[in-house]
């Protein structure tokens, strides 16, 4: 058996069954031996990893990811307002650049200094340089499902006995032909974010999952009707909509809707692309749109300077968008369970409600209950 095939190994004996993955030369021995037991999610950036694996995770499903050490410093934010804030288990397998035989001068000095990153954030970490350091490696996993923990396991070049450098499919660009009709808006909303949640908890049906954006958003969803079935984002700006793929992906029995912002999007507009590829059937992604960032005190977007989320989305294969401004529409998209729902509400937040009382792993603990019986 290789080392790449006891890596693998060690997760299937964990019941990880998918893994999130954004390519590095140095991975493709290891990713030359995926068994057929585990799923591989392509990714286009780490902290978009982060979310899907923390949605499967709402699920009860296991998940690992596959990264390249210069990776870590993307994600610092994200790993610590999911996995660590609402102690939910990931095992982040590195390929550690600058350490070994590095020809690359940008990759020695972030590789340099992995280790005094991932002490400084208080992430435990192991590094595997050769088959010894693989003997304890499935009871390790196992620990950190335990432990509900994030671990980081830097794998050095030397763990590999060979290096399968081109061992892949090229690619090659194969694009879609892509005509776009996209109305712009310049009217003005009738309503507020606080009343764009009250048609949605009208609208959705009792047994539906309702994911919802930090800040305000999760507020004024907490206020207006709080269910066990509601999961509030306390943290990671951008990923809403992440976490709401990867739970729709894994719990095939309720539909999900997640109530997101156009602040988020322009954040993060990875988003868009992974509501297009990996396309959850069972999942409706609300983007309510008041050209602001509504947490932050209001400043415009770039939806107040003629940027059009709807045309993106369109641009990019989705057909299932409605884009208004008129409750009576919003409501009956979300009834349709439209894939993308793009409603134009005004700027400003609700003055009344409190602050959520729930601390973070109350608020997982309870839904995952609601969400998996």
């Amino acid at each position: 058996m290789t080392n790449a095939q006891r890596v693998w190994q060690s997760l299937v004996t964990n019941h990880v069954d998918m893994v999130t993955y954004l390519p590095c030369n140095k991975l493709n021995t290891l990713m030359q031996s995926v068994p057929d037991a585990v799923e591989v999610w392509n990714i286009t950036r780490e902290s978009a990893g982060l979310g899907l694996c923390f949605g499967r995770s709402l699920a009860g499903k296991r998940s690992a990811m596959m990264i390249q050490n210069t990776g870590l410093g993307n994600l610092v934010t994200d790993l610590y307002t999911m996995q660590k804030l609402y102690q939910a288990a990931l095992p982040i397998f590195v390929s550690w650049r600058g350490y070994y035989q590095e020809p690359i001068e940008a990759q020695i000095i972030f590789g340099s200094k992995v280790e005094d990153l991932l002490n400084a954030i208080d992430v435990e970490y192991a590094i595997l340089k050769s088959e010894a350091d693989l003997a304890d490696i499935e009871s390790d996993i196992a620990r950190c499902f335990e432990d509900n923990k994030v671990k980081v396991y830097l794998m050095s070049p030397e763990l590999w006995e060979t290096n399968s450098a081109d061992y892949h499919v090229f690619g090659a660009p194969r694009i879609n032909p892509v005509a776009v009709e996209a109305d712009g808006y310049s009217g003005t909303p009738g309503g507020t974010r606080i009343d764009a949640i009250k048609l949605i908890m009208d609208s959705i049906a009792e047994d539906d999952i309702l994911l919802s954006q930090i800040g305000f958003p999760s507020k004024e969803v907490y206020n207006t009707r709080d269910r066990d079935l509601n999961f509030y984002m306390l943290g990671a700006l951008g990923s809403a909509s992440e976490v709401g793929i990867g739970l729709a992906e894994s719990i095939n029995n309720r539909h999900v809707y997640v109530v997101d912002g156009d602040g988020s999007f322009f954040f993060n507009p990875n988003q868009l692309v992974d509501i297009v590829t990996f396309d959850p059937k069972n999942l409706t992604v609300i983007c309510l749109d008041n050209g602001s960032w509504g947490s932050t005190g209001n400043q415009p977007t770039l939806s107040s300077n003629g940027m059009n989320l709807s045309a993106m989305i369109k641009s990019m294969g989705v057909s299932s968008t409605v884009k208004t401004d008129d409750p009576a529409q919003f409501c009956d998209a979300l009834k349709n369970k439209t894939r993308f729902v793009h409603y134009m509400i005004q700027a400003g937040n609700d003055k009344v409600g409190g602050e959520i009382p729930l601390k973070a792993i109350e608020i997982k603990h309870r839904f995952m209950l609601a969400a998996n019986s």
